[in-house]
C-alpha cells in the first residue's frame, strides 16, 4: 500500500478554489481505486498550500489508469487541470509507502 501526496503551492488567496478542484479530483480518483482521500489547507508554516493524499494499492496500475485518463480527458477532467493550472503556482507529488 502505498500513499500519494500532491502539493500545491496556490495564487495568493486562491486556496479555496483549489480545494474545490482537489474535491473533484478525489472523486475521479476515488472512482478509479484510490482509497482514504483527505484534503488539507496549511495553519502554519508556508502559506497558500493546498495539500490532497490519498492511497494506492499499485504505482502501476495508479499511473496505468492516469496515462489513460490524460490522453482522453472528460470535459469535467479537463476542466479541473484548467483550473489547477490556472490558481497554483506550482506543485509537487510525494510518495509513501505505508508500513501500518
Amino acid at each position: 500500500m502505498y500513499m500519494m501526496r500532491l502539493v500545491y503551492h496556490c495564487k495568493r488567496g486562491k486556496s479555496l478554489e483549489i480545494v474545490e478542484c482537489l474535491k473533484a479530483l478525489n472523486e475521479l480518483y476515488t472512482s478509479d481505486g484510490c482509497k482514504n482521500g483527505r484534503i488539507y489547507i496549511d495553519r502554519m508554516g508556508l502559506m497558500d498550500r493546498a495539500i490532497y493524499d490519498f492511497e494506492l494499492e499499485s504505482i502501476d496500475r495508479f499511473y496505468s489508469v492516469l496515462k489513460d485518463r490524460y490522453a482522453a480527458l472528460s470535459p469535467e477532467a479537463q476542466q479541473i487541470v484548467d483550473r489547477l493550472n490556472d490558481y497554483a503556482e506550482e506543485g509537487y507529488r510525494e510518495l509513501y509507502e505505508v508500513i501500518v
